[in-house]
């Protein structure tokens, strides 16, 4: 048969002439290592910098370094409620050439770091406003969403007469509500 031929138990490819060459010279695969069990940013902080203070550059302390820095993600800082570790997880992706062994340069691209750095001042910003999650999407002011205290307060004192009619029925509108 002519390896021009289509072979009806490979399809268009060719089959394989010999069995691939048996690697003896290398050694038997290690196990995967547990991956490191950490439950909040500080303890990812403190993780990171211990893997960075091992000066043994091996392939696996490579590879322990990258994964648990690409244990970092959008949804964990969005998670993360403390100021503080926000605040030396962001001095790290600043710092992230400043010349260790194996940093978080070689971890994340340019353009990852960029996203985890915005998200880690987005969330600080949110924190210290008071705020666990962003306002949601919506209109400018909704009068539907405005509690009770801030409703009397804007009848009371806002300068467009249009808006507080509107805010007037909005009142209105929770007093038949409660009644009924």
């Amino acid at each position: 048969m002519s390896w021009r031929e289509p072979d009806l138990f490979y399809g268009d490819k060719r089959p394989p002439r010999t069995l691939p060459p048996m690697k003896s010279y290398r050694p038997a695969a290690r196990k995967v290592a547990k991956p490191f069990a950490w439950k909040s940013m500080g303890a990812w902080v403190r993780l990171m910098h211990r893997l960075f203070a091992l000066e043994a550059p091996s392939s696996e302390h490579y590879w322990r370094t990258r994964e648990t820095a690409r244990a970092l993600t959008v949804e964990r800082i969005r998670e993360c409620r403390h100021d503080d570790d926000l605040a030396r997880c962001e001095a790290m992706l600043v710092e992230a050439r400043a010349g260790w062994l194996y940093g978080l340069d070689r971890a994340f691209t340019r353009a990852e770091r960029g996203t985890l750095l915005v998200e880690v001042r987005n969330r600080r910003q949110l924190l210290a406003l008071g705020r666990q999650a962003p306002k949601p999407k919506g209109p400018r002011m909704d009068p539907r969403c405005l509690p009770d205290d801030a409703l009397e307060r804007l009848i009371q004192s806002h300068a467009d007469t249009g808006l507080v009619d509107r805010l007037r029925g909005e009142r209105e509108r929770r007093a038949v509500e409660r009644r009924g």
